[in-house]
Protein backbone atom coordinates (compact mmCIF):
# COMPACT_ATOMS: atom_id res chain seq x y z
CA UNK A 1 0.00 0.00 0.00
CA UNK A 2 1.41 3.20 -0.82
CA UNK A 3 1.58 6.21 1.68
CA UNK A 4 -1.42 8.45 2.23
CA UNK A 5 -3.42 5.56 1.02
CA UNK A 6 -6.77 4.78 2.74
CA UNK A 7 -7.06 1.27 4.24
CA UNK A 8 -10.31 -0.66 3.69
CA UNK A 9 -10.81 -0.77 7.37
CA UNK A 10 -10.62 3.45 7.24
CA UNK A 11 -12.83 3.83 4.51
CA UNK A 12 -15.38 1.87 6.53
CA UNK A 13 -14.66 4.08 9.04
CA UNK A 14 -15.41 6.89 7.22
CA UNK A 15 -18.47 6.22 5.71
CA UNK A 16 -20.17 5.12 9.06
CA UNK A 17 -19.09 8.51 10.09
CA UNK A 18 -20.82 10.46 7.03
CA UNK A 19 -23.52 8.39 7.64
CA UNK A 20 -24.30 8.65 11.61
CA UNK A 21 -23.64 12.69 10.73
CA UNK A 22 -26.43 12.55 8.59
CA UNK A 23 -28.66 10.63 10.87
CA UNK A 24 -28.20 13.13 13.41
CA UNK A 25 -28.84 15.94 11.18
CA UNK A 26 -32.48 14.26 10.44
CA UNK A 27 -33.06 13.85 13.94
CA UNK A 28 -32.51 17.45 14.79
CA UNK A 29 -34.78 18.86 11.92
CA UNK A 30 -37.53 15.98 13.14
CA UNK A 31 -37.26 17.21 16.42
CA UNK A 32 -38.55 20.85 15.07
CA UNK A 33 -35.64 22.53 17.39
CA UNK A 34 -35.96 25.72 15.89
CA UNK A 35 -39.10 26.53 17.31
CA UNK A 36 -38.04 25.15 21.22
CA UNK A 37 -34.88 27.17 20.44
CA UNK A 38 -36.64 30.60 19.68
CA UNK A 39 -38.50 30.56 22.96
CA UNK A 40 -34.93 29.79 24.93
CA UNK A 41 -33.45 32.70 22.87
CA UNK A 42 -36.37 34.87 23.90
CA UNK A 43 -36.34 33.26 27.95
CA UNK A 44 -32.81 34.08 28.05
CA UNK A 45 -32.79 37.61 26.91
CA UNK A 46 -35.77 38.55 29.46
CA UNK A 47 -32.93 36.64 31.69
CA UNK A 48 -30.52 39.19 30.49
CA UNK A 49 -32.84 42.16 30.89
CA UNK A 50 -33.32 41.95 34.03
CA UNK A 51 -29.41 41.25 35.18
CA UNK A 52 -28.63 44.43 33.43
CA UNK A 53 -28.35 48.40 34.21
CA UNK A 54 -29.20 49.45 30.83
CA UNK A 55 -32.45 49.22 28.73
CA UNK A 56 -31.69 45.97 26.37
CA UNK A 57 -34.15 45.26 23.09
CA UNK A 58 -35.64 41.83 23.65
CA UNK A 59 -35.38 39.20 21.31
CA UNK A 60 -38.78 37.72 21.06
CA UNK A 61 -41.23 36.66 18.54
CA UNK A 62 -45.14 36.35 18.65
CA UNK A 63 -45.27 32.51 17.71
CA UNK A 64 -48.06 31.79 15.20
CA UNK A 65 -49.68 28.57 16.12
CA UNK A 66 -52.35 26.61 14.09
CA UNK A 67 -54.62 24.31 16.55
CA UNK A 68 -56.03 21.75 13.84
CA UNK A 69 -58.43 19.06 13.73
CA UNK A 70 -57.29 17.85 10.45
CA UNK A 71 -57.42 20.42 8.54
CA UNK A 72 -55.35 23.88 7.83
CA UNK A 73 -55.96 27.53 9.54
CA UNK A 74 -56.97 29.05 6.87
CA UNK A 75 -55.94 32.67 5.99
CA UNK A 76 -53.26 32.39 8.92
CA UNK A 77 -49.46 31.51 8.27
CA UNK A 78 -48.62 29.28 11.39
CA UNK A 79 -45.11 28.99 12.83
CA UNK A 80 -46.33 25.34 13.95
CA UNK A 81 -49.25 23.36 13.82
CA UNK A 82 -50.81 21.58 16.68
CA UNK A 83 -53.41 18.66 15.40
CA UNK A 84 -55.75 16.64 17.94
CA UNK A 85 -58.27 14.33 17.83
CA UNK A 86 -61.78 15.72 17.33
CA UNK A 87 -63.55 13.08 19.60
CA UNK A 88 -65.36 12.61 23.07
CA UNK A 89 -62.52 14.46 24.46
CA UNK A 90 -61.45 16.95 21.75
CA UNK A 91 -62.62 19.92 23.68
CA UNK A 92 -60.26 18.83 26.67
CA UNK A 93 -57.75 18.55 24.15
CA UNK A 94 -57.99 22.15 22.85
CA UNK A 95 -58.26 23.61 26.32
CA UNK A 96 -54.68 21.81 26.71
CA UNK A 97 -53.01 23.16 24.28
CA UNK A 98 -54.55 26.94 25.02
CA UNK A 99 -53.08 25.68 28.73
CA UNK A 100 -49.93 24.32 27.88
CA UNK A 101 -49.25 27.59 25.59
CA UNK A 102 -49.93 30.18 28.46
CA UNK A 103 -47.86 28.17 30.83
CA UNK A 104 -45.03 28.19 27.85
CA UNK A 105 -45.53 32.44 27.95
CA UNK A 106 -45.60 32.37 31.68
CA UNK A 107 -41.99 30.39 31.91
CA UNK A 108 -40.48 32.68 28.81
CA UNK A 109 -41.15 36.06 30.97
CA UNK A 110 -39.73 34.73 33.89
CA UNK A 111 -43.21 33.61 35.95
CA UNK A 112 -43.68 37.20 37.42
CA UNK A 113 -39.81 37.05 38.91
CA UNK A 114 -37.89 39.04 36.39
CA UNK A 115 -37.95 42.57 35.68
CA UNK A 116 -38.26 42.51 31.82
CA UNK A 117 -39.51 46.41 31.90
CA UNK A 118 -37.04 49.50 32.07
CA UNK A 119 -35.10 51.26 34.64
CA UNK A 120 -37.57 54.11 35.37
CA UNK A 121 -39.81 53.45 33.09
CA UNK A 122 -43.88 54.17 33.25
CA UNK A 123 -45.52 52.45 30.56
CA UNK A 124 -47.13 49.10 31.05
CA UNK A 125 -45.44 46.65 29.16
CA UNK A 126 -47.14 43.70 27.26
CA UNK A 127 -46.07 40.67 25.52
CA UNK A 128 -48.06 38.44 22.69
CA UNK A 129 -46.69 35.18 23.30
CA UNK A 130 -48.50 33.38 20.81
CA UNK A 131 -51.59 33.80 18.62
CA UNK A 132 -53.85 30.95 18.08
CA UNK A 133 -56.32 30.02 15.30
CA UNK A 134 -58.47 27.16 14.86
CA UNK A 135 -59.08 24.97 11.82
CA UNK A 136 -62.21 24.41 10.13
CA UNK A 137 -62.79 21.00 11.62
CA UNK A 138 -62.51 22.42 14.73
CA UNK A 139 -64.70 25.21 14.42
CA UNK A 140 -67.39 22.51 13.19
CA UNK A 141 -67.65 20.26 15.92
CA UNK A 142 -66.53 22.95 18.78
CA UNK A 143 -68.01 26.18 18.19
CA UNK A 144 -67.28 27.83 21.59
CA UNK A 145 -65.79 27.10 24.70
CA UNK A 146 -66.74 29.50 27.49
CA UNK A 147 -64.56 31.34 30.01
CA UNK A 148 -65.38 29.74 32.93
CA UNK A 149 -65.28 25.94 31.37
CA UNK A 150 -61.80 26.63 30.39
CA UNK A 151 -60.52 28.17 34.19
CA UNK A 152 -62.95 25.24 35.68
CA UNK A 153 -60.12 22.79 33.40
CA UNK A 154 -57.14 25.49 34.54
CA UNK A 155 -58.61 24.63 38.30
CA UNK A 156 -58.98 21.03 38.22
CA UNK A 157 -56.48 20.06 36.13
CA UNK A 158 -52.64 19.13 36.76
CA UNK A 159 -49.55 20.86 34.82
CA UNK A 160 -47.84 18.93 36.60
CA UNK A 161 -46.97 16.67 39.85
CA UNK A 162 -46.82 20.18 41.88
CA UNK A 163 -48.96 22.35 40.72
CA UNK A 164 -52.08 22.63 38.83
CA UNK A 165 -52.19 25.24 35.60
CA UNK A 166 -54.39 27.54 37.65
CA UNK A 167 -52.19 27.65 40.58
CA UNK A 168 -48.72 27.93 38.41
CA UNK A 169 -50.41 30.98 36.46
CA UNK A 170 -52.20 32.71 38.81
CA UNK A 171 -51.35 31.45 42.40
CA UNK A 172 -54.36 30.37 42.80
CA UNK A 173 -55.52 26.94 43.79
CA UNK A 174 -59.11 27.94 43.12
CA UNK A 175 -61.31 30.28 41.14
CA UNK A 176 -62.79 31.74 43.93
CA UNK A 177 -59.59 33.72 45.19
CA UNK A 178 -58.66 34.33 41.50
CA UNK A 179 -58.00 38.01 40.75
CA UNK A 180 -57.04 39.09 37.46
CA UNK A 181 -55.43 41.82 37.01
CA UNK A 182 -57.79 44.76 35.87
CA UNK A 183 -55.23 45.57 33.12
CA UNK A 184 -56.66 43.07 31.34
CA UNK A 185 -60.58 43.19 30.72
CA UNK A 186 -61.19 39.20 31.51
CA UNK A 187 -64.67 38.00 32.41
CA UNK A 188 -65.04 34.58 33.16
CA UNK A 189 -68.67 35.03 33.33
CA UNK A 190 -69.08 36.67 30.44
CA UNK A 191 -66.27 35.91 27.72
CA UNK A 192 -66.34 32.70 25.41
CA UNK A 193 -63.42 31.13 23.15
CA UNK A 194 -65.19 31.02 19.66
CA UNK A 195 -63.05 29.22 17.55
CA UNK A 196 -63.76 31.36 14.38
CA UNK A 197 -61.70 33.98 16.00
CA UNK A 198 -57.79 34.19 16.41
CA UNK A 199 -56.87 34.39 20.23
CA UNK A 200 -53.62 36.25 21.57
CA UNK A 201 -51.91 35.17 24.83
CA UNK A 202 -50.29 37.76 26.01
CA UNK A 203 -48.78 38.71 29.66
CA UNK A 204 -47.24 41.84 30.87
CA UNK A 205 -45.29 44.02 33.00
CA UNK A 206 -46.49 47.44 34.74
CA UNK A 207 -43.45 49.48 34.80
CA UNK A 208 -44.23 52.35 36.85
CA UNK A 209 -41.41 54.64 38.29
CA UNK A 210 -42.97 55.48 41.32
CA UNK A 211 -44.11 52.00 42.81
CA UNK A 212 -43.00 48.45 42.71
CA UNK A 213 -43.22 46.51 39.16
CA UNK A 214 -46.61 45.18 38.66
CA UNK A 215 -45.82 41.99 37.03
CA UNK A 216 -49.59 40.78 35.12
CA UNK A 217 -50.71 37.54 34.89
CA UNK A 218 -50.91 35.42 31.62
CA UNK A 219 -54.26 35.63 30.06
CA UNK A 220 -56.51 34.88 26.45
CA UNK A 221 -57.85 37.88 24.58
CA UNK A 222 -59.30 38.13 21.22
CA UNK A 223 -56.63 39.22 18.84
CA UNK A 224 -59.11 41.86 17.26
CA UNK A 225 -59.63 43.42 21.33
CA UNK A 226 -56.39 43.30 22.44
CA UNK A 227 -56.43 47.24 21.81
CA UNK A 228 -60.17 47.26 23.88
CA UNK A 229 -59.30 45.01 26.55
CA UNK A 230 -55.91 45.66 27.52
CA UNK A 231 -54.38 48.88 28.55
CA UNK A 232 -50.74 47.63 26.98
CA UNK A 233 -49.36 50.71 25.62
CA UNK A 234 -46.03 48.76 24.73
CA UNK A 235 -45.54 46.02 22.75
CA UNK A 236 -42.17 43.62 23.56
CA UNK A 237 -42.35 41.21 21.37
CA UNK A 238 -41.92 41.18 17.56
CA UNK A 239 -44.40 39.61 14.90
Amino acid sequence: MKKGELTTQQIVILIILIVSFLIILFLLFRLSLGATSQKEICHNSVITRGKSLFTEALDCKTDYICISGGGDCENFISSSKIEIKLDEKGKESIMKVLADQMSSCWWTFGEGKINYGTSGGTSLKCAICSIVRFDGKIQESFQSISYKEFYDYLEKTKKDEAKTYLAYLYTSWNLDSLEISPEFSVSLDEDSINTAESYSIITGIDDNLFNSDNFLETVLIKSKETSTKTKCEEFVTKA
